[in-house]
């Protein structure tokens, strides 16, 4: 992802999904323009801690992070033998 994309990002979710399941599990939040790492506890209250799918991530993040989908960005980054790593980038 271009750099210039991710500066002007929000927040940055990072994802990670089990090989062998669709369920997806939010590893961290950091709010990009505090550049705060998010604890369990505030992702829990947002309630964006894990998600059955890639399309149930995509809508609950949108919903709970910025109410516009055309403002979300998810890329998958890392792949390795127990699970992939995936990147979420919310905009203003």
């Amino acid at each position: 992802m271009k750099r210039k994309l991710i500066d002007s990002a929000k927040f940055e979710v990072i994802v990670c999904s089990r090989r062998g399941t669709s369920e997806i599990l939010t590893e961290s939040v950091i709010d990009l323009r505090t550049e705060v790492a998010w604890n369990r506890q505030q992702i829990a209250e947002r309630g964006i801690e894990r998600f059955g799918d890639l399309n149930d991530m995509t809508e609950t993040l949108n919903w709970n992070l910025n109410g516009d989908s055309s403002k979300f960005k998810f890329v998958w980054g890392q792949s390795g033998r127990s699970g992939s790593t995936g990147y979420a980038y919310v905009y203003d």
